[in-house]
């Protein structure tokens, strides 16, 4: 069979994804190209979601990678919404949670990170709590945010820094937790973390290193946090940022 030919999968429609499928057509493929994407939109822009989204300065049509017509004029088949569950590899097919099974002669797994979660066992599952990954998940902290909301972000780095940042703007009161000795401890140098706290800190942001998180507080709803000094502080909203 010629490789130019070749019926492709690419399950995972985040950048990576969109990149790949763009990239070979402009290499010259001509065969049937998917993409499988578990949300329900076109590939868009994620580093955005943790702060001009998150703000309201930027409208979801923005975030887009590429506009709708490019993925019809490239012959770029979207599925999206219905992830990818498994994959039999002896008949070559990928099949989706609708039940759908897509044939492939070559697959592409480009389905990027999970956030890490709290245990529930220490409050992980209590309303309140967020992550920071997608669309919904800036959605649903957006729809949070209301005058005179607390916020504690529980790890500092660029998520947490980035979403203390937008969240101390729109008039939240925001206490940001780093159990390591400093923030951005994992990416970037002590100058740069030096600067950043400072700004933070001079724009009302509370940043406290070397302190972790024992605990949630609440039910249903989060009401409050236990801190490894042995602090216990109101909140209403919590925003986890500990990697993926």
């Amino acid at each position: 069979m010629d490789a130019t030919q070749a019926r492709i999968v690419v399950v995972g429609a985040g950048q990576a994804g969109a990149t790949l499928v763009a990239r070979l057509r402009a290499l010259g493929h001509r065969g049937p190209l998917s993409l499988i994407g578990a949300e329900p939109y076109a590939p868009y822009q994620r580093p955005p979601l943790s702060k001009a989204y998150l703000k309201g300065e930027l409208d979801r049509e923005r975030l887009r990678l590429r506009p709708p017509s490019f993925y019809e004029t490239e012959h770029i088949a979207l599925d999206l919404g219905a992830p990818a569950t498994a994959i039999d590899r002896a008949a070559k097919e990928v099949i989706l949670s609708n039940g759908a099974r897509l044939r492939y002669d070559l697959l592409a797994l480009t389905t990027g990170a999970e956030p890490r979660r709290l245990p529930s066992a220490i409050g992980g599952d209590l309303a309140g709590v967020y992550t920071m990954r997608d669309l919904a998940d800036a959605d649903a902290l957006a729809a949070a945010i209301r005058p005179g909301t607390r916020a504690l972000i529980v790890g500092g780095g660029y998520i947490g820094l980035e979403a203390a940042a937008v969240l101390s703007q729109v008039g939240l009161a925001t206490l940001l937790v780093e159990q390591a000795p400093r923030i951005l401890a994992r990416v970037a140098a002590p100058a740069t973390a030096d600067y950043f706290r400072d700004l933070h800190r001079r724009h009302g942001v509370e940043i406290r290193e070397e302190v972790g998180l024992v605990r949630l507080i609440g039910g249903p709803a989060v009401t409050g946090a236990e801190l490894t000094d042995g602090a216990r502080v109101a909140t209403d909203l919590v925003l986890v940022g500990i990697g993926v």
